[in-house]
């Protein structure tokens, strides 16, 4: 099984050009973990700039889907400003050389805020820590991934709470289950990874579809990232982090989910959208979304 350290191994094939060593995928599909490709390219953009310099944002969008049993994904940065206070790379990711992302990376020097700046942020969730409460559960087996995925997840819910319609929101703890000291620059694309667990499945909880473990419901056809976005806003520690997820809307097949991203002191770490695309099979008819 592989660490979240192992899926962000990179080999350097130039000064702007690495290469994936590891390419992870769920039981359930034959495509790469989307939040993989994610926190590969931006740990690619890492290595072409100094490490003074951290995370501000990132903007994904995914172009084809990456097939596990294919070859290693190939990551080319581009550098689009010079040294300064704020840099931009853009990354671009392929396979077999056809282009299958493309992510614009922003970095700032890492400071630390000092106590007469303003600022605040919103309450975190109250929800139980893992281990405090029985409230809130390990999930052996998250969407289809026996044993396979780095990650430990703790929720509420379980699978089968998914079949019955419910307002699109969840709330899951996420922890790494080998921590250690780990750079600010690698705690961030951890971070950059876990935004993507368990992201676009709120989209269709209102009408109590069932994405994984298999068999989905009959309706679904199928439910795919289009695009990704991030905003780090103070450096985090990927110990053990709380993701609140809501889905805003849907139609058209395409549905915008927010998240938030807490850590166990009830910091907000970070803030991530991503727009989902569904398809259902028309010859099923849904009941009315509750909201």
């Amino acid at each position: 099984m592989y660490t979240l350290d192992d899926l962000l191994d990179l080999t350097q094939t130039d000064d702007n050009t690495f290469v994936s060593r590891h390419l992870w995928a769920s039981p359930a599909a034959p495509n790469v973990f989307g939040g993989q490709l994610v926190g590969l390219g931006l740990a690619a953009a890492f290595r072409t700039v100094d490490d003074g310099y951290i995370a501000r944002s990132l903007h994904v969008q995914f172009l084809k889907q990456v097939h596990a049993s294919g070859p290693q994904v190939e990551i080319k940065v581009v550098n689009l400003s010079a040294e300064c206070k704020v840099v931009t790379r853009t990354v671009l990711c392929f396979q077999d050389d056809i282009p299958v992302m493309q992510m614009m990376c922003n970095f700032m020097r890492n400071r630390v805020a000092g106590a007469e700046e303003p600022g605040y942020q919103k309450s975190m969730p109250d929800v139980p820590i893992p281990g405090t409460s029985s409230d809130c559960q390990f999930i052996l087996d998250p969407q289809g991934y026996p044993d396979g995925f780095p990650v430990k997840i703790w929720a509420r819910e379980v699978e089968s709470d998914f079949e019955t319609p419910a307002p699109p929101h969840q709330q899951i703890w996420l922890e790494n289950p080998e921590p250690r000291q780990r750079t600010v620059q690698t705690e961030q694309c951890i971070l950059a990874m876990y935004t993507d667990v368990h992201f676009t499945r709120v989209i269709v909880r209102p009408y109590g579809i069932r994405i994984a473990p298999k068999p989905a419901s009959e309706c679904l056809r199928g439910i795919v990232s289009i695009d990704h976005h991030i905003w780090f806003h103070r450096p985090g520690d990927s110990g053990c982090v709380l993701v609140d997820t809501r889905c805003s809307q849907f139609h058209g097949g395409r549905g915008i989910v927010s998240s938030e991203v807490y850590g166990t002191e009830g910091t907000l770490v970070a803030t991530a959208m991503q727009e989902g695309r569904v398809v259902l099979d028309k010859r099923h008819r849904l009941p009315e979304p509750k909201l």
